[in-house]
């Protein structure tokens, strides 16, 4: 019984209006009347105004185009036809243009407030136009140690704040044995905004979003960067291969005279893997406790 009523709800879903008939019709063909074949029909021509010559032909109006397509009208006797407008740049000519519009705009920001503005006008990038928030960083100017994750996640998208949700609660659960405070500390994502349904970013919205982040790190010159996820250590040390951890490496930034020291550890989220990721993470930040005890 149940199983019929189902299949009747269905059927209601689907717009089905009569139940029961008393002979077979299939309603396809009934609603779409008579279909017409090309054998029946009589032979027609195209005129070169675009409309069809033949019998019974003098009231059928010149087919359009298809939407999108630029057909070239019929010039006058005597004159050239005209040329149809160029193609709007595609593929790797419009990559090279957004990037080249990125950079302009990061580097015309000389405040972190004017980088922030230029970062939400900027809507080349897809994901701009996807994510609820521009995620921007947050924390002192010459900060000791900053911290970069990966891609916004949902909570971040969502609040607005980096390092927010759980991302920030686990964050706060590895800081303080440290003794270190977040508000001390620069924190910021690696892409300013969440790619749809949290997927991987692709190749080219990186590269749209790099110039931005290079930017903010030399308006807000922090000491270090502790790189948290393979994301930020692909975007800044251009790594494809995850890098060896407990050690400080270097990362070129456009615009700083001298490469920053940085240190490529697991993400806060990690500290849920496994019992190898706690450990790792607990080494990593002795070493980011030593170096900042050691630092002048």
């Amino acid at each position: 019984m149940e199983t019929a009523l189902s299949l009747l709800r269905l059927y209601g879903e689907w717009g089905v209006e009569t139940a029961v008939g008393d002979s077979p019709v299939d309603q396809r063909l009934a609603r779409l009347g008579k279909m017409h074949f090309p054998a029946e029909e009589p032979a027609l021509r195209r005129a070169t105004d675009g409309r069809l010559t033949g019998p019974n032909s003098s009231t059928m109006p010149p087919t359009r185009p298809p939407a999108g397509q630029n057909v070239p009208r019929a010039a006058p006797s005597g004159e050239p036809p005209r040329a149809v407008p160029a193609a709007p740049q595609s593929g790797p000519a419009l990559l090279a243009h957004t990037l080249e519009q990125a950079r302009a705009l990061a580097a015309g920001a000389n405040t972190p407030e004017a980088l922030r503005a230029a970062m939400d006008g900027f809507s080349a990038c897809a994901l701009r136009t996807t994510a609820m928030h521009t995620l921007f960083p947050t924390g002192p100017v010459q900060a000791p140690l900053m911290i970069i994750g990966d891609a916004p996640d949902a909570d971040e998208d969502r609040s607005g704040e980096v390092f927010s949700g759980l991302c920030g609660d686990l964050l706060a659960r590895m800081l303080t044995p440290l003794g270190l405070n977040r508000q001390t500390l620069l924190l910021a994502t690696a892409l300013p905004w969440r790619p749809p349904g949290g997927r991987a970013p692709t190749e080219a919205e990186l590269k749209q979003c790099r110039p931005f982040l290079e930017r903010a790190i030399t308006l807000f010159t922090p000491q270090r960067l502790l790189l948290c996820g393979r994301l930020s250590a692909r975007m800044l040390l251009d790594a494809q291969t995850p890098l060896p951890r407990r050690n400080w490496g270097e990362s070129a930034i456009a615009g700083l005279a001298a490469p920053l020291p940085a240190l490529v550890m697991r993400h806060p989220l990690q500290l849920r893997a496994s019992a190898t990721a706690r450990k790792e993470i607990w080494q990593d930040l002795m070493l980011v406790a030593q170096t900042l005890q050691q630092a002048p």
